[in-house]
């Protein structure tokens, strides 16, 4: 069972370097920082899943996660969950929750094992842990002792998207699943998963993304957790 990590990590340090995108590097990351709703789960709508029984995994989630572990990437989740300060759900219904999850993408995948997971859940918009702001992904790479730099970040929102250029990570992912979808003016997005930027706006035929993904930019936008995993570590023996 991976441990739950609550509590803002002793390092906060910042740390440079360049955002950009390097789609066809052929580095794998050391580590793929995942958002939960609407990323591995389906996305239940306000205030979230706040009963194990409404916990349903994304197709391919599971799939997606074990080919990133028999690739020798560290796995973390980095989630928000403010029913928890609201007081619609406890903490052990949280761990009831995160253990259907495991006991899912284990059952889909055995390989498919989450190393650690992060949660804030607080209410307060300027915690430092809440996204869109930073504190948990700089937790997760002082933790597990990654550069932001050999990182992914995989997220359905904006605020996932901000909290990782904020956290210095270069390697942005939005999927079409959960909020994606709005977010980019209902595109659909593109198999094999192509880099959001400006030349993708010319071949855009019109769409109206969301005038704030434009800060988060370079991202990659793909249809699901499986196609942005495929598109990461590519597709050849791991499967």
């Amino acid at each position: 069972m991976p441990t739950i990590v609550l509590l803002v990590g002793a390092a906060m340090a910042s740390v440079s370097m360049a955002l950009t995108f390097p789609s066809l590097s052929p580095l794998r990351p050391k580590m793929v920082m995942l958002d939960r709703d609407g990323v591995i789960n389906q996305d239940v709508g306000s205030p979230g899943v706040i009963h194990k029984d409404q916990f349903h995994l994304t197709p391919g989630a599971a799939n997606a996660i074990g080919k990133l572990k028999r690739s020798g990437c560290l796995v973390v989740i980095i989630t928000n969950q403010s029913c928890v300060g609201k007081g619609l759900l406890g903490m052990s219904d949280l761990g009831s929750i995160h253990d259907k999850m495991e006991q899912l993408l284990v059952e889909g995948d055995s390989c498919a094992v989450i190393d650690r997971i992060y949660v804030c859940t607080s209410v307060d918009e300027n915690d430092p842990r809440k996204k869109p702001n930073p504190g948990m992904i700089i937790e997760a790479c002082h933790d597990m002792q990654v550069d932001p730099a050999n990182s992914v970040f995989i997220g359905d929102t904006l605020t996932d998207l901000q909290a990782a250029k904020l956290g210095r990570v270069p390697r942005r992912v939005l999927v079409e699943t959960g909020y994606g979808f709005g977010l980019m003016g209902g595109v659909s997005a593109c198999v094999p998963a192509k880099v959001v930027e400006g030349t993708y706006l010319d071949t855009c035929n019109g769409c109206t993304l969301s005038q704030h993904l434009f800060g988060v930019m370079p991202f990659l936008y793909a249809s699901n957790l499986e196609e942005a995993v495929i598109s990461i570590i590519g597709d050849n023996g791991v499967s």
